[in-house]
């Protein structure tokens, strides 16, 4: 049997884990997700009171467009940098960006299944900018100004395993997901699968695996009931994402979401007041 897989990333910097909770209702306090539309791949740019988190940086050739945010909003410090799993649809993109944003701490371990160029040349951006590696577990916790960012899975035997986060920004609930399958799907149903048949509350997820279908998923989604489900993926892509299975699951009789992509919506920004979402597209 192979392994565990802890090949999760996840960069931050001293300052972030040192940083306290901040009032939601001080009107200074702002949130917000863009989820930056990088082709066939992952990335999302989240903002809260001024600290910056990025989740992945899609692949090389997203590099200048990911690069291309960091620098029009003046961002040349991430608090954290998270990699959900080490697929080059999620880091090859991140190479060219963290020449940009720089003074990052670096967690990660090692892999199975690891796009070796992609991470050797991630690595070496990485060692310029002097980060240090740690490794993230279950139920960690860490403050981005206001809102907390938990760790809810790490990966375990499958290649696609990642690492799962869920955002709480006052009483808003963002999940993201990597590109999860069946097994962790699972795992984390049965964490948060309530008796009493309710859904555990959450207002937005980024669907797992650019919208690609499990036999697990009905139960997984069905488990949050999100009200908003992004799925991040490539225009005309050859893998056939987002899967029309999926589509219809979030859109249903008995319960829908309302889906936006990255293929047909462009660049996706989410802002929370911390009780209620908006949302606008670049196109």
């Amino acid at each position: 049997m192979k392994k565990a897989l802890c090949y999760i990333v996840l960069i931050l910097t001293a300052l972030f884990c040192l940083c306290g909770c901040t009032d939601k209702s001080n009107q200074s306090s702002t949130f917000s997700i863009q989820f930056i539309d990088v082709g066939q791949g992952d990335s999302a740019l989240i903002e809260c009171d001024g600290r910056f988190m990025l989740i992945d940086g899609g692949d090389v050739s997203a590099g200048n467009k990911v690069y291309n945010v960091l620098e029009e909003k003046g961002i040349q410090h991430l608090d954290i940098l998270v990699i959900s799993h080490l697929h080059a649809d999620h880091i090859g993109g991140l190479t060219k960006a963290l020449t940009y944003a720089s003074d990052i701490d670096l967690t990660i371990s090692n892999s199975d299944y690891v796009d070796k160029d992609a991470f050797r040349k991630l690595e070496h951006e990485l060692g310029i900018n002097g980060s240090k590696i740690t490794v993230p577990s279950v139920g960690q916790e860490y403050q981005l100004g206001s809102a907390t960012v938990e760790v809810i899975d790490v990966a375990s035997n499958e290649e696609n395993d990642s690492l799962v986060l869920m955002v709480t920004y006052g009483e808003t609930k963002f999940l993201f997901t990597g590109d999860i399958e069946e097994t962790a799907q699972t795992r984390i149903a049965d964490k948060f699968e309530n008796e009493n048949d309710e859904a555990y509350d959450i207002d937005l997820i980024k669907m797992p695996h650019h919208g690609s279908y499990t036999g697990t998923l009905y139960r997984f989604i069905r488990t949050f009931m999100p009200e908003y489900a992004i799925i991040s993926v490539g225009k005309d892509n050859t893998y056939g994402h987002p899967n029309e299975q999926t589509l219809d699951l979030l859109n249903n009789d008995s319960w829908s979401a309302k889906v936006y992509r990255t293929d047909e919506n462009g660049d996706i920004i989410v802002k929370s007041d911390g009780k209620t979402l908006s949302i606008t597209t670049s196109r």
